[in-house]
């Protein structure tokens, strides 16, 4: 049986640290993927349960789904996922494990979505987004369904964060990452560039890059969030120029420093330079990074 979380949350929370101590003593890594992969499917049926009647499963190689869409959108819903996860894996050169299995929630209304997500968020913060992906215990995604354009940006945005969630990443780069694999899955690029220059050029001070490092510029409920992204896909940009290097440093960039370490190592340059670079000189280093995993 799969041990539970008492919490106020109306929907099932499993206690991952109880099925972690199940899963201690299993011979094989074979034996331990299959574990996790029928806990996943124990949790799955739970929240399908939870979601209500509207709310159908599905199953392929790689994910599960729950949602509320027909079955022709969420058919769409998982081959779409299933493809740009092979697009996602080769073209960022990651090493995932071919059992692993991934939720993914989708909702019919921001109601449902915000009612979900709270359970994981603290309680003075409550972000906006129209998806997230959860990593948390066993690592999952959640968005609200408004249409199969808005639906592929949203899933190559948060598989690429579930797909990267192994890597102890800095925020900047993760959300980075996310956005330019979001942009070439969809070939679009949803920014809105004539609001981001309206303050770009006051918004960021000694106090505010420290919110870009650390990753709760994310979360900001101002300009701040905007600005955040818009900086953070600017410097990923910058260094995907040269695919072997920039691929060496996204494996051994580490958000205790904010990827300063491993950007000197690999690109000779620092934190500081690379800002500077787009913004101008200013006081862009970053302070030891306290990190923010709740990532939009």
């Amino acid at each position: 049986m799969l041990p539970l979380r008492e919490t106020a949350s109306t929907f099932p929370i499993p206690d991952w640290h109880a099925v972690n101590e199940q899963a201690a003593g299993l011979p094989t890594d074979a034996d331990h993927a299959a574990f996790w992969t029928e806990r996943g499917r124990d949790w799955v049926r739970l929240l399908r349960q939870a979601f209500g009647p509207s709310y159908i499963g599905y199953e392929s190689k790689h994910f599960w789904l729950i949602s509320s869409q027909s079955d022709t959108a969420s058919r769409r819903i998982i081959s779409w996922l299933e493809t740009s996860r092979a697009k996602v894996v080769q073209a960022l050169g990651l090493d995932v494990s071919a059992h692993d299995k991934c939720p993914v929630l989708v909702t019919h209304d921001l109601e449902t979505y915000y009612a979900y997500v709270a359970a994981y968020m603290p309680d003075d913060e409550n972000a906006l987004s129209g998806g997230m992906y959860l990593n948390h215990g066993y690592g999952h995604f959640i968005f609200t369904y408004l249409d199969m354009g808005q639906a592929e940006a949203v899933l190559a945005h948060e598989l690429t964060h579930s797909l990267v969630s192994h890597l102890p990443l800095p925020a900047w780069l993760n959300e980075g990452v996310a956005q330019i694999c979001e942009q070439a899955a969809t070939g679009r690029d949803p920014a809105n560039y004539d609001e981001i220059k309206d303050t770009l050029g006051t918004y960021w001070n000694v106090n505010t890059i420290q919110d870009l490092w650390s990753g709760r510029g994310f979360n900001r409920q101002d300009e701040g969030q905007l600005q955040s992204y818009h900086l953070a896909k600017v410097l990923t940009h910058m260094l995907t120029g040269d695919r072997p290097r920039f691929l060496a440093f996204l494996h051994e960039a580490n958000f205790s420093d904010a990827g300063a370490a491993a950007l000197l190592k690999h690109f000779d340059v620092s934190l500081e330079t690379l800002v500077a670079d787009y913004l101008g000189d200013g006081p862009w280093s970053a302070l030891p990074v306290v990190p923010d995993h709740r990532l939009p």
